[in-house]
Parts: structure tokens; C-alpha cells; sequence
């Protein structure tokens, strides 16, 4: 049992190195957009962190020392066990304990949302008595309902508070004395979310009661959030649950879709991650990174009815998982308006906008496909000024006022396997385009078609005529297209395989014949297709990390593997390809890997 525990916590060793010396290093702020001096405040060690103490709720048997090999089970017995200027680092997991922290120290969680303090509905949750304590990254919920009872109640001074959910408690926070700063934080179902009678910093935490607006879409309320008590407030308060969006690549954390975007160390490639919730933003794509949300129904770009919602203005742009609404009613204005080439734009819900989709000025090579674009007023995709290229499949393409899809002065554009449902004009085109993948595949299907199947081919026996030129559907659809594709895509690994590996050359594979041996950095390569519906991406993972290391969208699909583990040599690659219809296939190697 001591053996496998050491095992597992050997893995978590490089989690827990890397967040440390994030805390310890001069910059390290920056994902909280504050500064090291507003971090080193009198009693907490000016930011110098004494010895870590480990503390894991799987460690059930013991035994029980704090170390990353025997972290203790609890936290109190961490805090208990710290002196001053210690950090206390606690594991993901869930701990039933009402916690004081008596000692200046640095109470550190792994992830705020799953390493959680739970007072069972008794008393405060998390007691603050010592000066000095920097405590971030914990959801701390179900404090006792007595009148002083609070998640976190604050009985000193100079302390930090930040990035920690405090969830379903009497008082959220409590805070009784001065010069404590209180920051990112999420304040959710609380009785009441704060009590502040000593005028302390809080700043840009988030409240579930606020009713605020955000007119200047910076991520912040117009007006402050008042706190119970002394007349404190939060001037700053967030719009947005903070961390819902961030940057998968760097880890940085934003409070607008806009922000992460802009920010210098976001590059070309870099994921954006969008949690649910309603954004009231205009963006503006300036670089080729891939921008996620959570759920296409639950995370919405809102432009509340002014300008454009989203524009694309770089080239390979990946965006999926958005409703994007609510556009201004300019001739220009749109749901999405691209003017680039080569981006990837799937699975969103493009309504009640000008237009849907606004294509022009040379826009080449894009794909869009597995949207649902409805109930916009004029056009559901617009394209024109000599774009080429672009490939628009298996939509969802219905309600809108004037044409579903309209193309003016652009040609050789493929269009096929889209459901055009009760616009007004289902299509126009005044150029020369392809409205159909041939037989037997078919083409579109339209609501107003009238044709017939007399050979049961589900594919209409006359074209479809499309408006204001010579166009035609050669093989209309009979009925709506759901073409499924259940088939997994094929990964392999191609490098490395056999032999030994050094700075990425390889050599003695006739040698090793059934062993992979690396020395330094390794360039991980991948072969992947999907004949039907094309690959998604590639996700590269490490033993057994839940996490992918990295995701790639682009052919060739890699990854270099620069650093293993100081402790463990022998280790698992695994490849994760997926699909455009969210199949996926795995392939995997066994290496042994130093440095």
C-alpha cells in the first residue's frame, strides 16, 4: 500500500513544483494582474517561502509525516505541524473539516474547483487567527447557519485571499480586522457573501447577487458591489465567475474574451478556453489561435444589438462551441464577419443578427460547418468580393428573413449536406459555385423543393434551381441530412518508435528492436485522417495525466516533449486523434526518457 501511494505521489511531485515556483518567482503575479510588492505585505515573509508541507485525503493509512512520499491526511495536521513562513500545499480532494489557521503560512490548493474544504454545515469553515496568511486556490462551502459562522472568517491582519470559490455558507467572508486584501474570488449561494466592518482591500472578486452592468466591456461592473458592514465596497467587481476564461497555453486567467486575445504572451496556436455564461463583448480575432467555448447553447458572445459580434481578421482561426447573438442592423453588420483565410468555424449558433456569417474581401479557404444559423434578419451566410475556397457543410440554415445563403461576386465555393429550412429565399448566387458532393453523397436539402424520389436514392430526381444565376443543386436531399459519422479516425505514432534517441536523433534501431530509449527533448509525430468527416485534433498526453500536454489542429500533427521526471524514467506516450463527428482512436508507446 506504501508503495503504491509513493508511486502515485511521485507523479503529483511535478504539478506541485511547477506551482511553487510560480509563487516563489518574480513575475509570478502576472496571471493575477498584481504586483509582487501588493503580494509581500508585513508578516508574510516578503514572499519567501519556508519548507512545503504535503497534505493528500488518499493518504488514508499513513504513514503520516507531510513529505510528498507521507502527506498527511488532513489539513489541520499540516498547519499544525508548519511554522511560519511554511506552505502548506493540499492535494485535489474533497476535506470535511473545519480548518484555523493559527500560523503565517501559505495555504495553497491544487485546483480551486476540486480541491475543496467542506465545514458539513458546522461552524466556520476556515478561521484566519494569525497575521500574515496568503490562502488561494480551495472551494470553501458549508459553513454552520449561527449568526458569525462564515467559510472564511478573518480574525487578523495583512492576510491574502484570493482565487478560492466560497460556495453555500452563512457569511461568504468575515472579515474583523484591517489591511487584509481580498481578490478573484468567487462568492456563490451564500447567505450573505461578505461581512467587512475594518475597511479592507476587496477588489475584483465576483458576486452572485450583483446586478451591475458592463457597458464598457472591460470585465468589470460599472457601479461597485456594496459589503455588509462598515460601508466597504468591491469597487471592482468581476462580471464573469473568474477563470472562466483563460489560456490553456500560458495558464493565464482573463476577464474578458477580448483581453485573453490581446494579451502579449497569447500567441498564434494558443487555445482559448470559454467556461458558460454571457459575454457582452464585441471581438475581434487579430490571431490565429483557437477560441473554445464550453457548451454552444451556455456560452454566448452577446453584442446587444450594436456593430458586429465577432470578427475574424487573421487567418487559421479555429471557433466552436458559441452562441453568437444580437448583432447591430447596419448593412455590415453580422453574427461573424471574416475577412481572412483558412479558419475553422463549427458547432456555434449564429441568430438574431443582421446577418449570420458576412464573407468578403478575398476571403479564401475557410470551413464552415455544423452550425445552426437561424432567425437572423436578412441573409444566414452572406458571401462576396472574390472569395474562394470555402466550404460550407452540414448546417443548419433556417428562419432567416431574407436568404439563406446569398453569394454575390464570388466563385468556386462548395456547398452541400445543409439543411436550408424556411427562409425566405433558401439561396441566391449570381456566381458559379458548387452546390452539391456529387452522386451519391448528395447535395443539400431544401424546404421548398418540390421534386420527386421515384428510386427511393433519398436524392431528388430533378436539381434545384438556385436564384439569380445559372446554379443548381444536381442531387437535392429529400430529406434533412443527419449523416453520422460512426467511424474512428486511424493515429499512429510514427516517431519515435525503436532505438535510442538523442537531441531527437535516432540511432540503433536494428539493435532495439522492441526498446525506445530518449536522451533530451523528443519531437512526438503523428499520422492521422478520417476519410468521412476529417480530424478534428490530436491530443498528446503523458502516463496517466488526465491532462493533454498539448492539442494540436493542424497537420503535421506533433509535440515536443522537452522535459520528463527527475524521479521516474519509464513512461507511457499516448496520442488521442478525434474526429470531426467526435469519434477517437488511440495509439501509444513505452519509452524510458532522461533529462
Amino acid at each position: 500500500m506504501e508503495d503504491s501511494y509513493k508511486i502515485k505521489n511521485i507523479l503529483k511531485a511535478s504539478r506541485v513544483l511547477v506551482i511553487v515556483f510560480a509563487l516563489i518567482m518574480p513575475g509570478s503575479a502576472a496571471v493575477f494582474n498584481i504586483s509582487d510588492e501588493d503580494l509581500a505585505k508585513p508578516g508574510d515573509g516578503q514572499g519567501k517561502l519556508g519548507t512545503t508541507i504535503y497534505v493528500d485525503d488518499d493518504n488514508t493509512e499513513g504513514p503520516w509525516d507531510g513529505t510528498i512520499d507521507h502527506p498527511y491526511q488532513y489539513i489541520q495536521d499540516g498547519i499544525d505541524n508548519a511554522n511560519n513562513g511554511d506552505e502548506v500545499y493540499v492535494f485535489n480532494g474533497t476535506y470535511n473539516e473545519n480548518v484555523v489557521v493559527f500560523r503565517s503560512i501559505h495555504l495553497v490548493g491544487e485546483d480551486k474547483d476540486i480541491t475543496i474544504i467542506d465545514g458539513g454545515g458546522d461552524g466556520t469553515v476556515v478561521r484566519l487567527t494569525a497575521d500574515g496568511v496568503y490562502l488561494t486556490d480551495f472551494t470553501i462551502k458549508n459553513s454552520g447557519n449561527d449568526p458569525n459562522n462564515a467559510g472564511i472568517n478573518v480574525n487578523s491582519e495583512w492576510n491574502h485571499i484570493a482565487v478560492t470559490n466560497v460556495v453555500n455558507n452563512n457569511y461568504g467572508i468575515r472579515l474583523v480586522e484591517p489591511h487584509n486584501d481580498v481578490y478573484f474570488n468567487n462568492f456563490l449561494g451564500n447567505i450573505e457573501n461578505a461581512y467587512d466592518d475594518s475597511s479592507n482591500d476587496i477588489f475584483e472578486n465576483y458576486w452572485d447577487d450583483y446586478i451591475g452592468v458592463d457597458d464598457d466591456e472591460d470585465g468589470i461592473g460599472d457601479t461597485p458591489y456594496d459589503i455588509t458592514g462598515d460601508s466597504n465596497k468591491d469597487w471592482c467587481p468581476l462580471i464573469h465567475i473568474y477563470g472562466s476564461v483563460k489560456n490553456l497555453d500560458t495558464e493565464e486567467v482573463f476577464i474578458t474574451i477580448q483581453n485573453a486575445i490581446n494579451d502579449g504572451d497569447t500567441s498564434s496556436g494558443h487555445t482559448i478556453s470559454v467556461k458558460n455564461d454571457v459575454y457582452y463583448e464585441h471581438v475581434c480575432i487579430h490571431k490565429s489561435i483557437n477560441l473554445i467555448g464550453e457548451d454552444n447553447e451556455e456560452t454566448i458572445i452577446d453584442a446587444r444589438e450594436t456593430d458586429t459580434v465577432v470578427r475574424i481578421c487573421d487567418d487559421s482561426v479555429y471557433l466552436t462551441g458559441f452562441t453568437i447573438q444580437n448583432s447591430g442592423d447596419d448593412l455590415h453588420d453580422a453574427g461573424m464577419h471574416v475577412t481572412s483565410d483558412e479558419n475553422t468555424i463549427k458547432e456555434n449558433i449564429i441568430q438574431n443578427n443582421y446577418h449570420g456569417f458576412y464573407i468578403n474581401l478575398s476571403s479564401d479557404d475557410n470551413e464552415i460547418f455544423r452550425n445552426i444559423i437561424r432567425d437572423n434578419e436578412w441573409n444566414g451566410i452572406y458571401i462576396k468580393s472574390l472569395c474562394e475556397g470555402n466550404i460550407i457543410f452540414e448546417n443548419t440554415i433556417e428562419n432567416n428573413g431574407y436568404g439563406g445563403i446569398g453569394i454575390a461576386g464570388s466563385s468556386y465555393n462548395e456547398i452541400y449536406h445543409n439543411n436550408f429550412i424556411d427562409n425566405l429565399h433558401n439561396a441566391y448566387d449570381d456566381s458559379n459555385n458548387l452546390w452539391d458532393d456529387d452522386y451519391p453523397s448528395g447535395g443539400n436539402y431544401w424546404s421548398d423543393y418540390t421534386g420527386t424520389d421515384n428510386d427511393g436514392d433519398g436524392i431528388g430526381d430533378t436539381p434545384y434551381d438556385i436564384a439569380d444565376g445559372i446554379n443548381e443543386d444536381r442531387y437535392p436531399l429529400i430529406e434533412p441530412y443527419t449523416g453520422v459519422d460512426n467511424t474512428p479516425p486511424n493515429v499512429e505514432i510514427i516517431s519515435p518508435q525503436n532505438g535510442i534517441y538523442i537531441r531527437n536523433h535516432r540511432l540503433l534501431p536494428f539493435l532495439l528492436r522492441q526498446r525506445t530509449i530518449i536522451f533530451g527533448a523528443i519531437d512526438i509525430i503523428v499520422e492521422a485522417s478520417d476519410v468521412q468527416s476529417g480530424i478534428e485534433r490530436v491530443e498528446f498526453y503523458i502516463d496517466d495525466d488526465p491532462n493533454p500536454k498539448a492539442i494540436d489542429y493542424d497537420e503535421p500533427y506533433g509535440w515536443t516533449w522537452k522535459r520528463g521526471s527527475l524521479l521516474k524514467h519509464k513512461h507511457t506516450i499516448i496520442v488521442v486523434a478525434f474526429d470531426n463527428a467526435d469519434n477517437y482512436n488511440i495509439d501509444m508507446i513505452t519509452v524510458r526518457k532522461y533529462f
